[in-house]
């Protein structure tokens, strides 16, 4: 099902979410090496290490970051753990990274879940939920984007990055995966985003997402409660919508939409689902 209404409001929040974060978050190549020292909270973790990958999962440790085969600026070479992962992924078997979704060092972990998913698929929904579970964040790498996230967002976008555009509403593991996003209270406002994006949710998911727009205060489940329930939601979504107009930290941008959508709610020839 497409969702032009909820697209458009998506766009225009986080085109300017994106420019604030790339003005605030400094360059990988701008910062001094002790800055991004990733190794000073690395856990090293050898229980259940077959012999012939001990080797390759104390290096993905050492470095502790989740890297993607992107570069930083200017990389001339594949990043050092993405390396280290494609070893891991051509020594290991299904079982044996199955085994290594448990380490204690949560990129380990990450890596083996990601190569698991991709050996065989049925995997993936099963890896994603016990990766949910894990505490804490990881360090992660994608090109010149920094960030500390859950660990289960890499799983995640594995998986959403197999499908192709017209895949993305239909396919049954990514359905089981946005439901879970749902239910995520530390997830980053891109991987919520993308995950009330894809399709509209049936009447209990829809209260969870109630829950993230109005006790957690999620931007993302905010926006899609006023595009497809605005009526049901009308006074909470005033009182939050409000909120976050006098928020002094929110944008220019993002202030002018949110003021256009709370005049939205008190237009009575507007037409919304319930």
């Amino acid at each position: 099902m497409k969702l032009p209404g909820f697209f458009a409001v998506f766009s225009i929040v986080f085109l300017f979410s994106c420019n604030k974060k790339k003005e605030k978050e400094p360059v990988i190549t701008d910062l001094l090496v002790d800055s991004f020292d990733f190794t000073k909270d690395a856990v090293f973790d050898s229980t259940n290490v077959p012999q012939h990958l001990r080797k390759i999962v104390k290096d993905i440790s050492t470095l502790n970051i989740y890297e993607t085969e992107q570069g930083g600026k200017g990389a001339l070479d594949t990043p050092a753990n993405f390396k280290n992962f494609k070893k891991l992924y051509k020594a290991a078997s299904e079982q044996e990274l199955l085994l290594l979704t448990d380490n204690k060092n949560s990129v380990v972990a990450v890596y083996a879940s990601v190569g698991l998913s991709e050996k065989n698929n049925k995997y993936t929904v099963p890896i994603f939920q016990k990766i949910l579970k894990r505490k804490g964040i990881i360090h992660i790498q994608n090109g010149c984007i920094l960030s500390d996230d859950h660990p289960a967002e890499p799983v995640y976008w594995k998986q959403y990055y197999k499908l192709k555009p017209e895949e993305l509403n239909s396919d049954p593991s990514l359905k089981q995966l946005d439901s879970m996003v749902l239910f995520m209270s530390n997830s980053s406002d891109l991987i919520l985003t993308t995950a009330l994006r894809n399709r509209t949710y049936s009447v209990g998911l829809k209260n969870q997402i109630a829950k993230q727009a109005f006790e957690h205060h999620r931007q993302p489940a905010l926006l899609y409660l006023h595009s497809w329930h605005k009526k049901e939601y009308a006074e909470l979504l005033q009182k939050e919508l409000a909120s976050l107009i006098e928020n002094d930290s929110i944008d220019a941008g993002r202030k002018r939409t949110y003021i256009s959508m709370l005049l939205s709610l008190n237009n009575p020839g507007n037409k919304k689902k319930s």
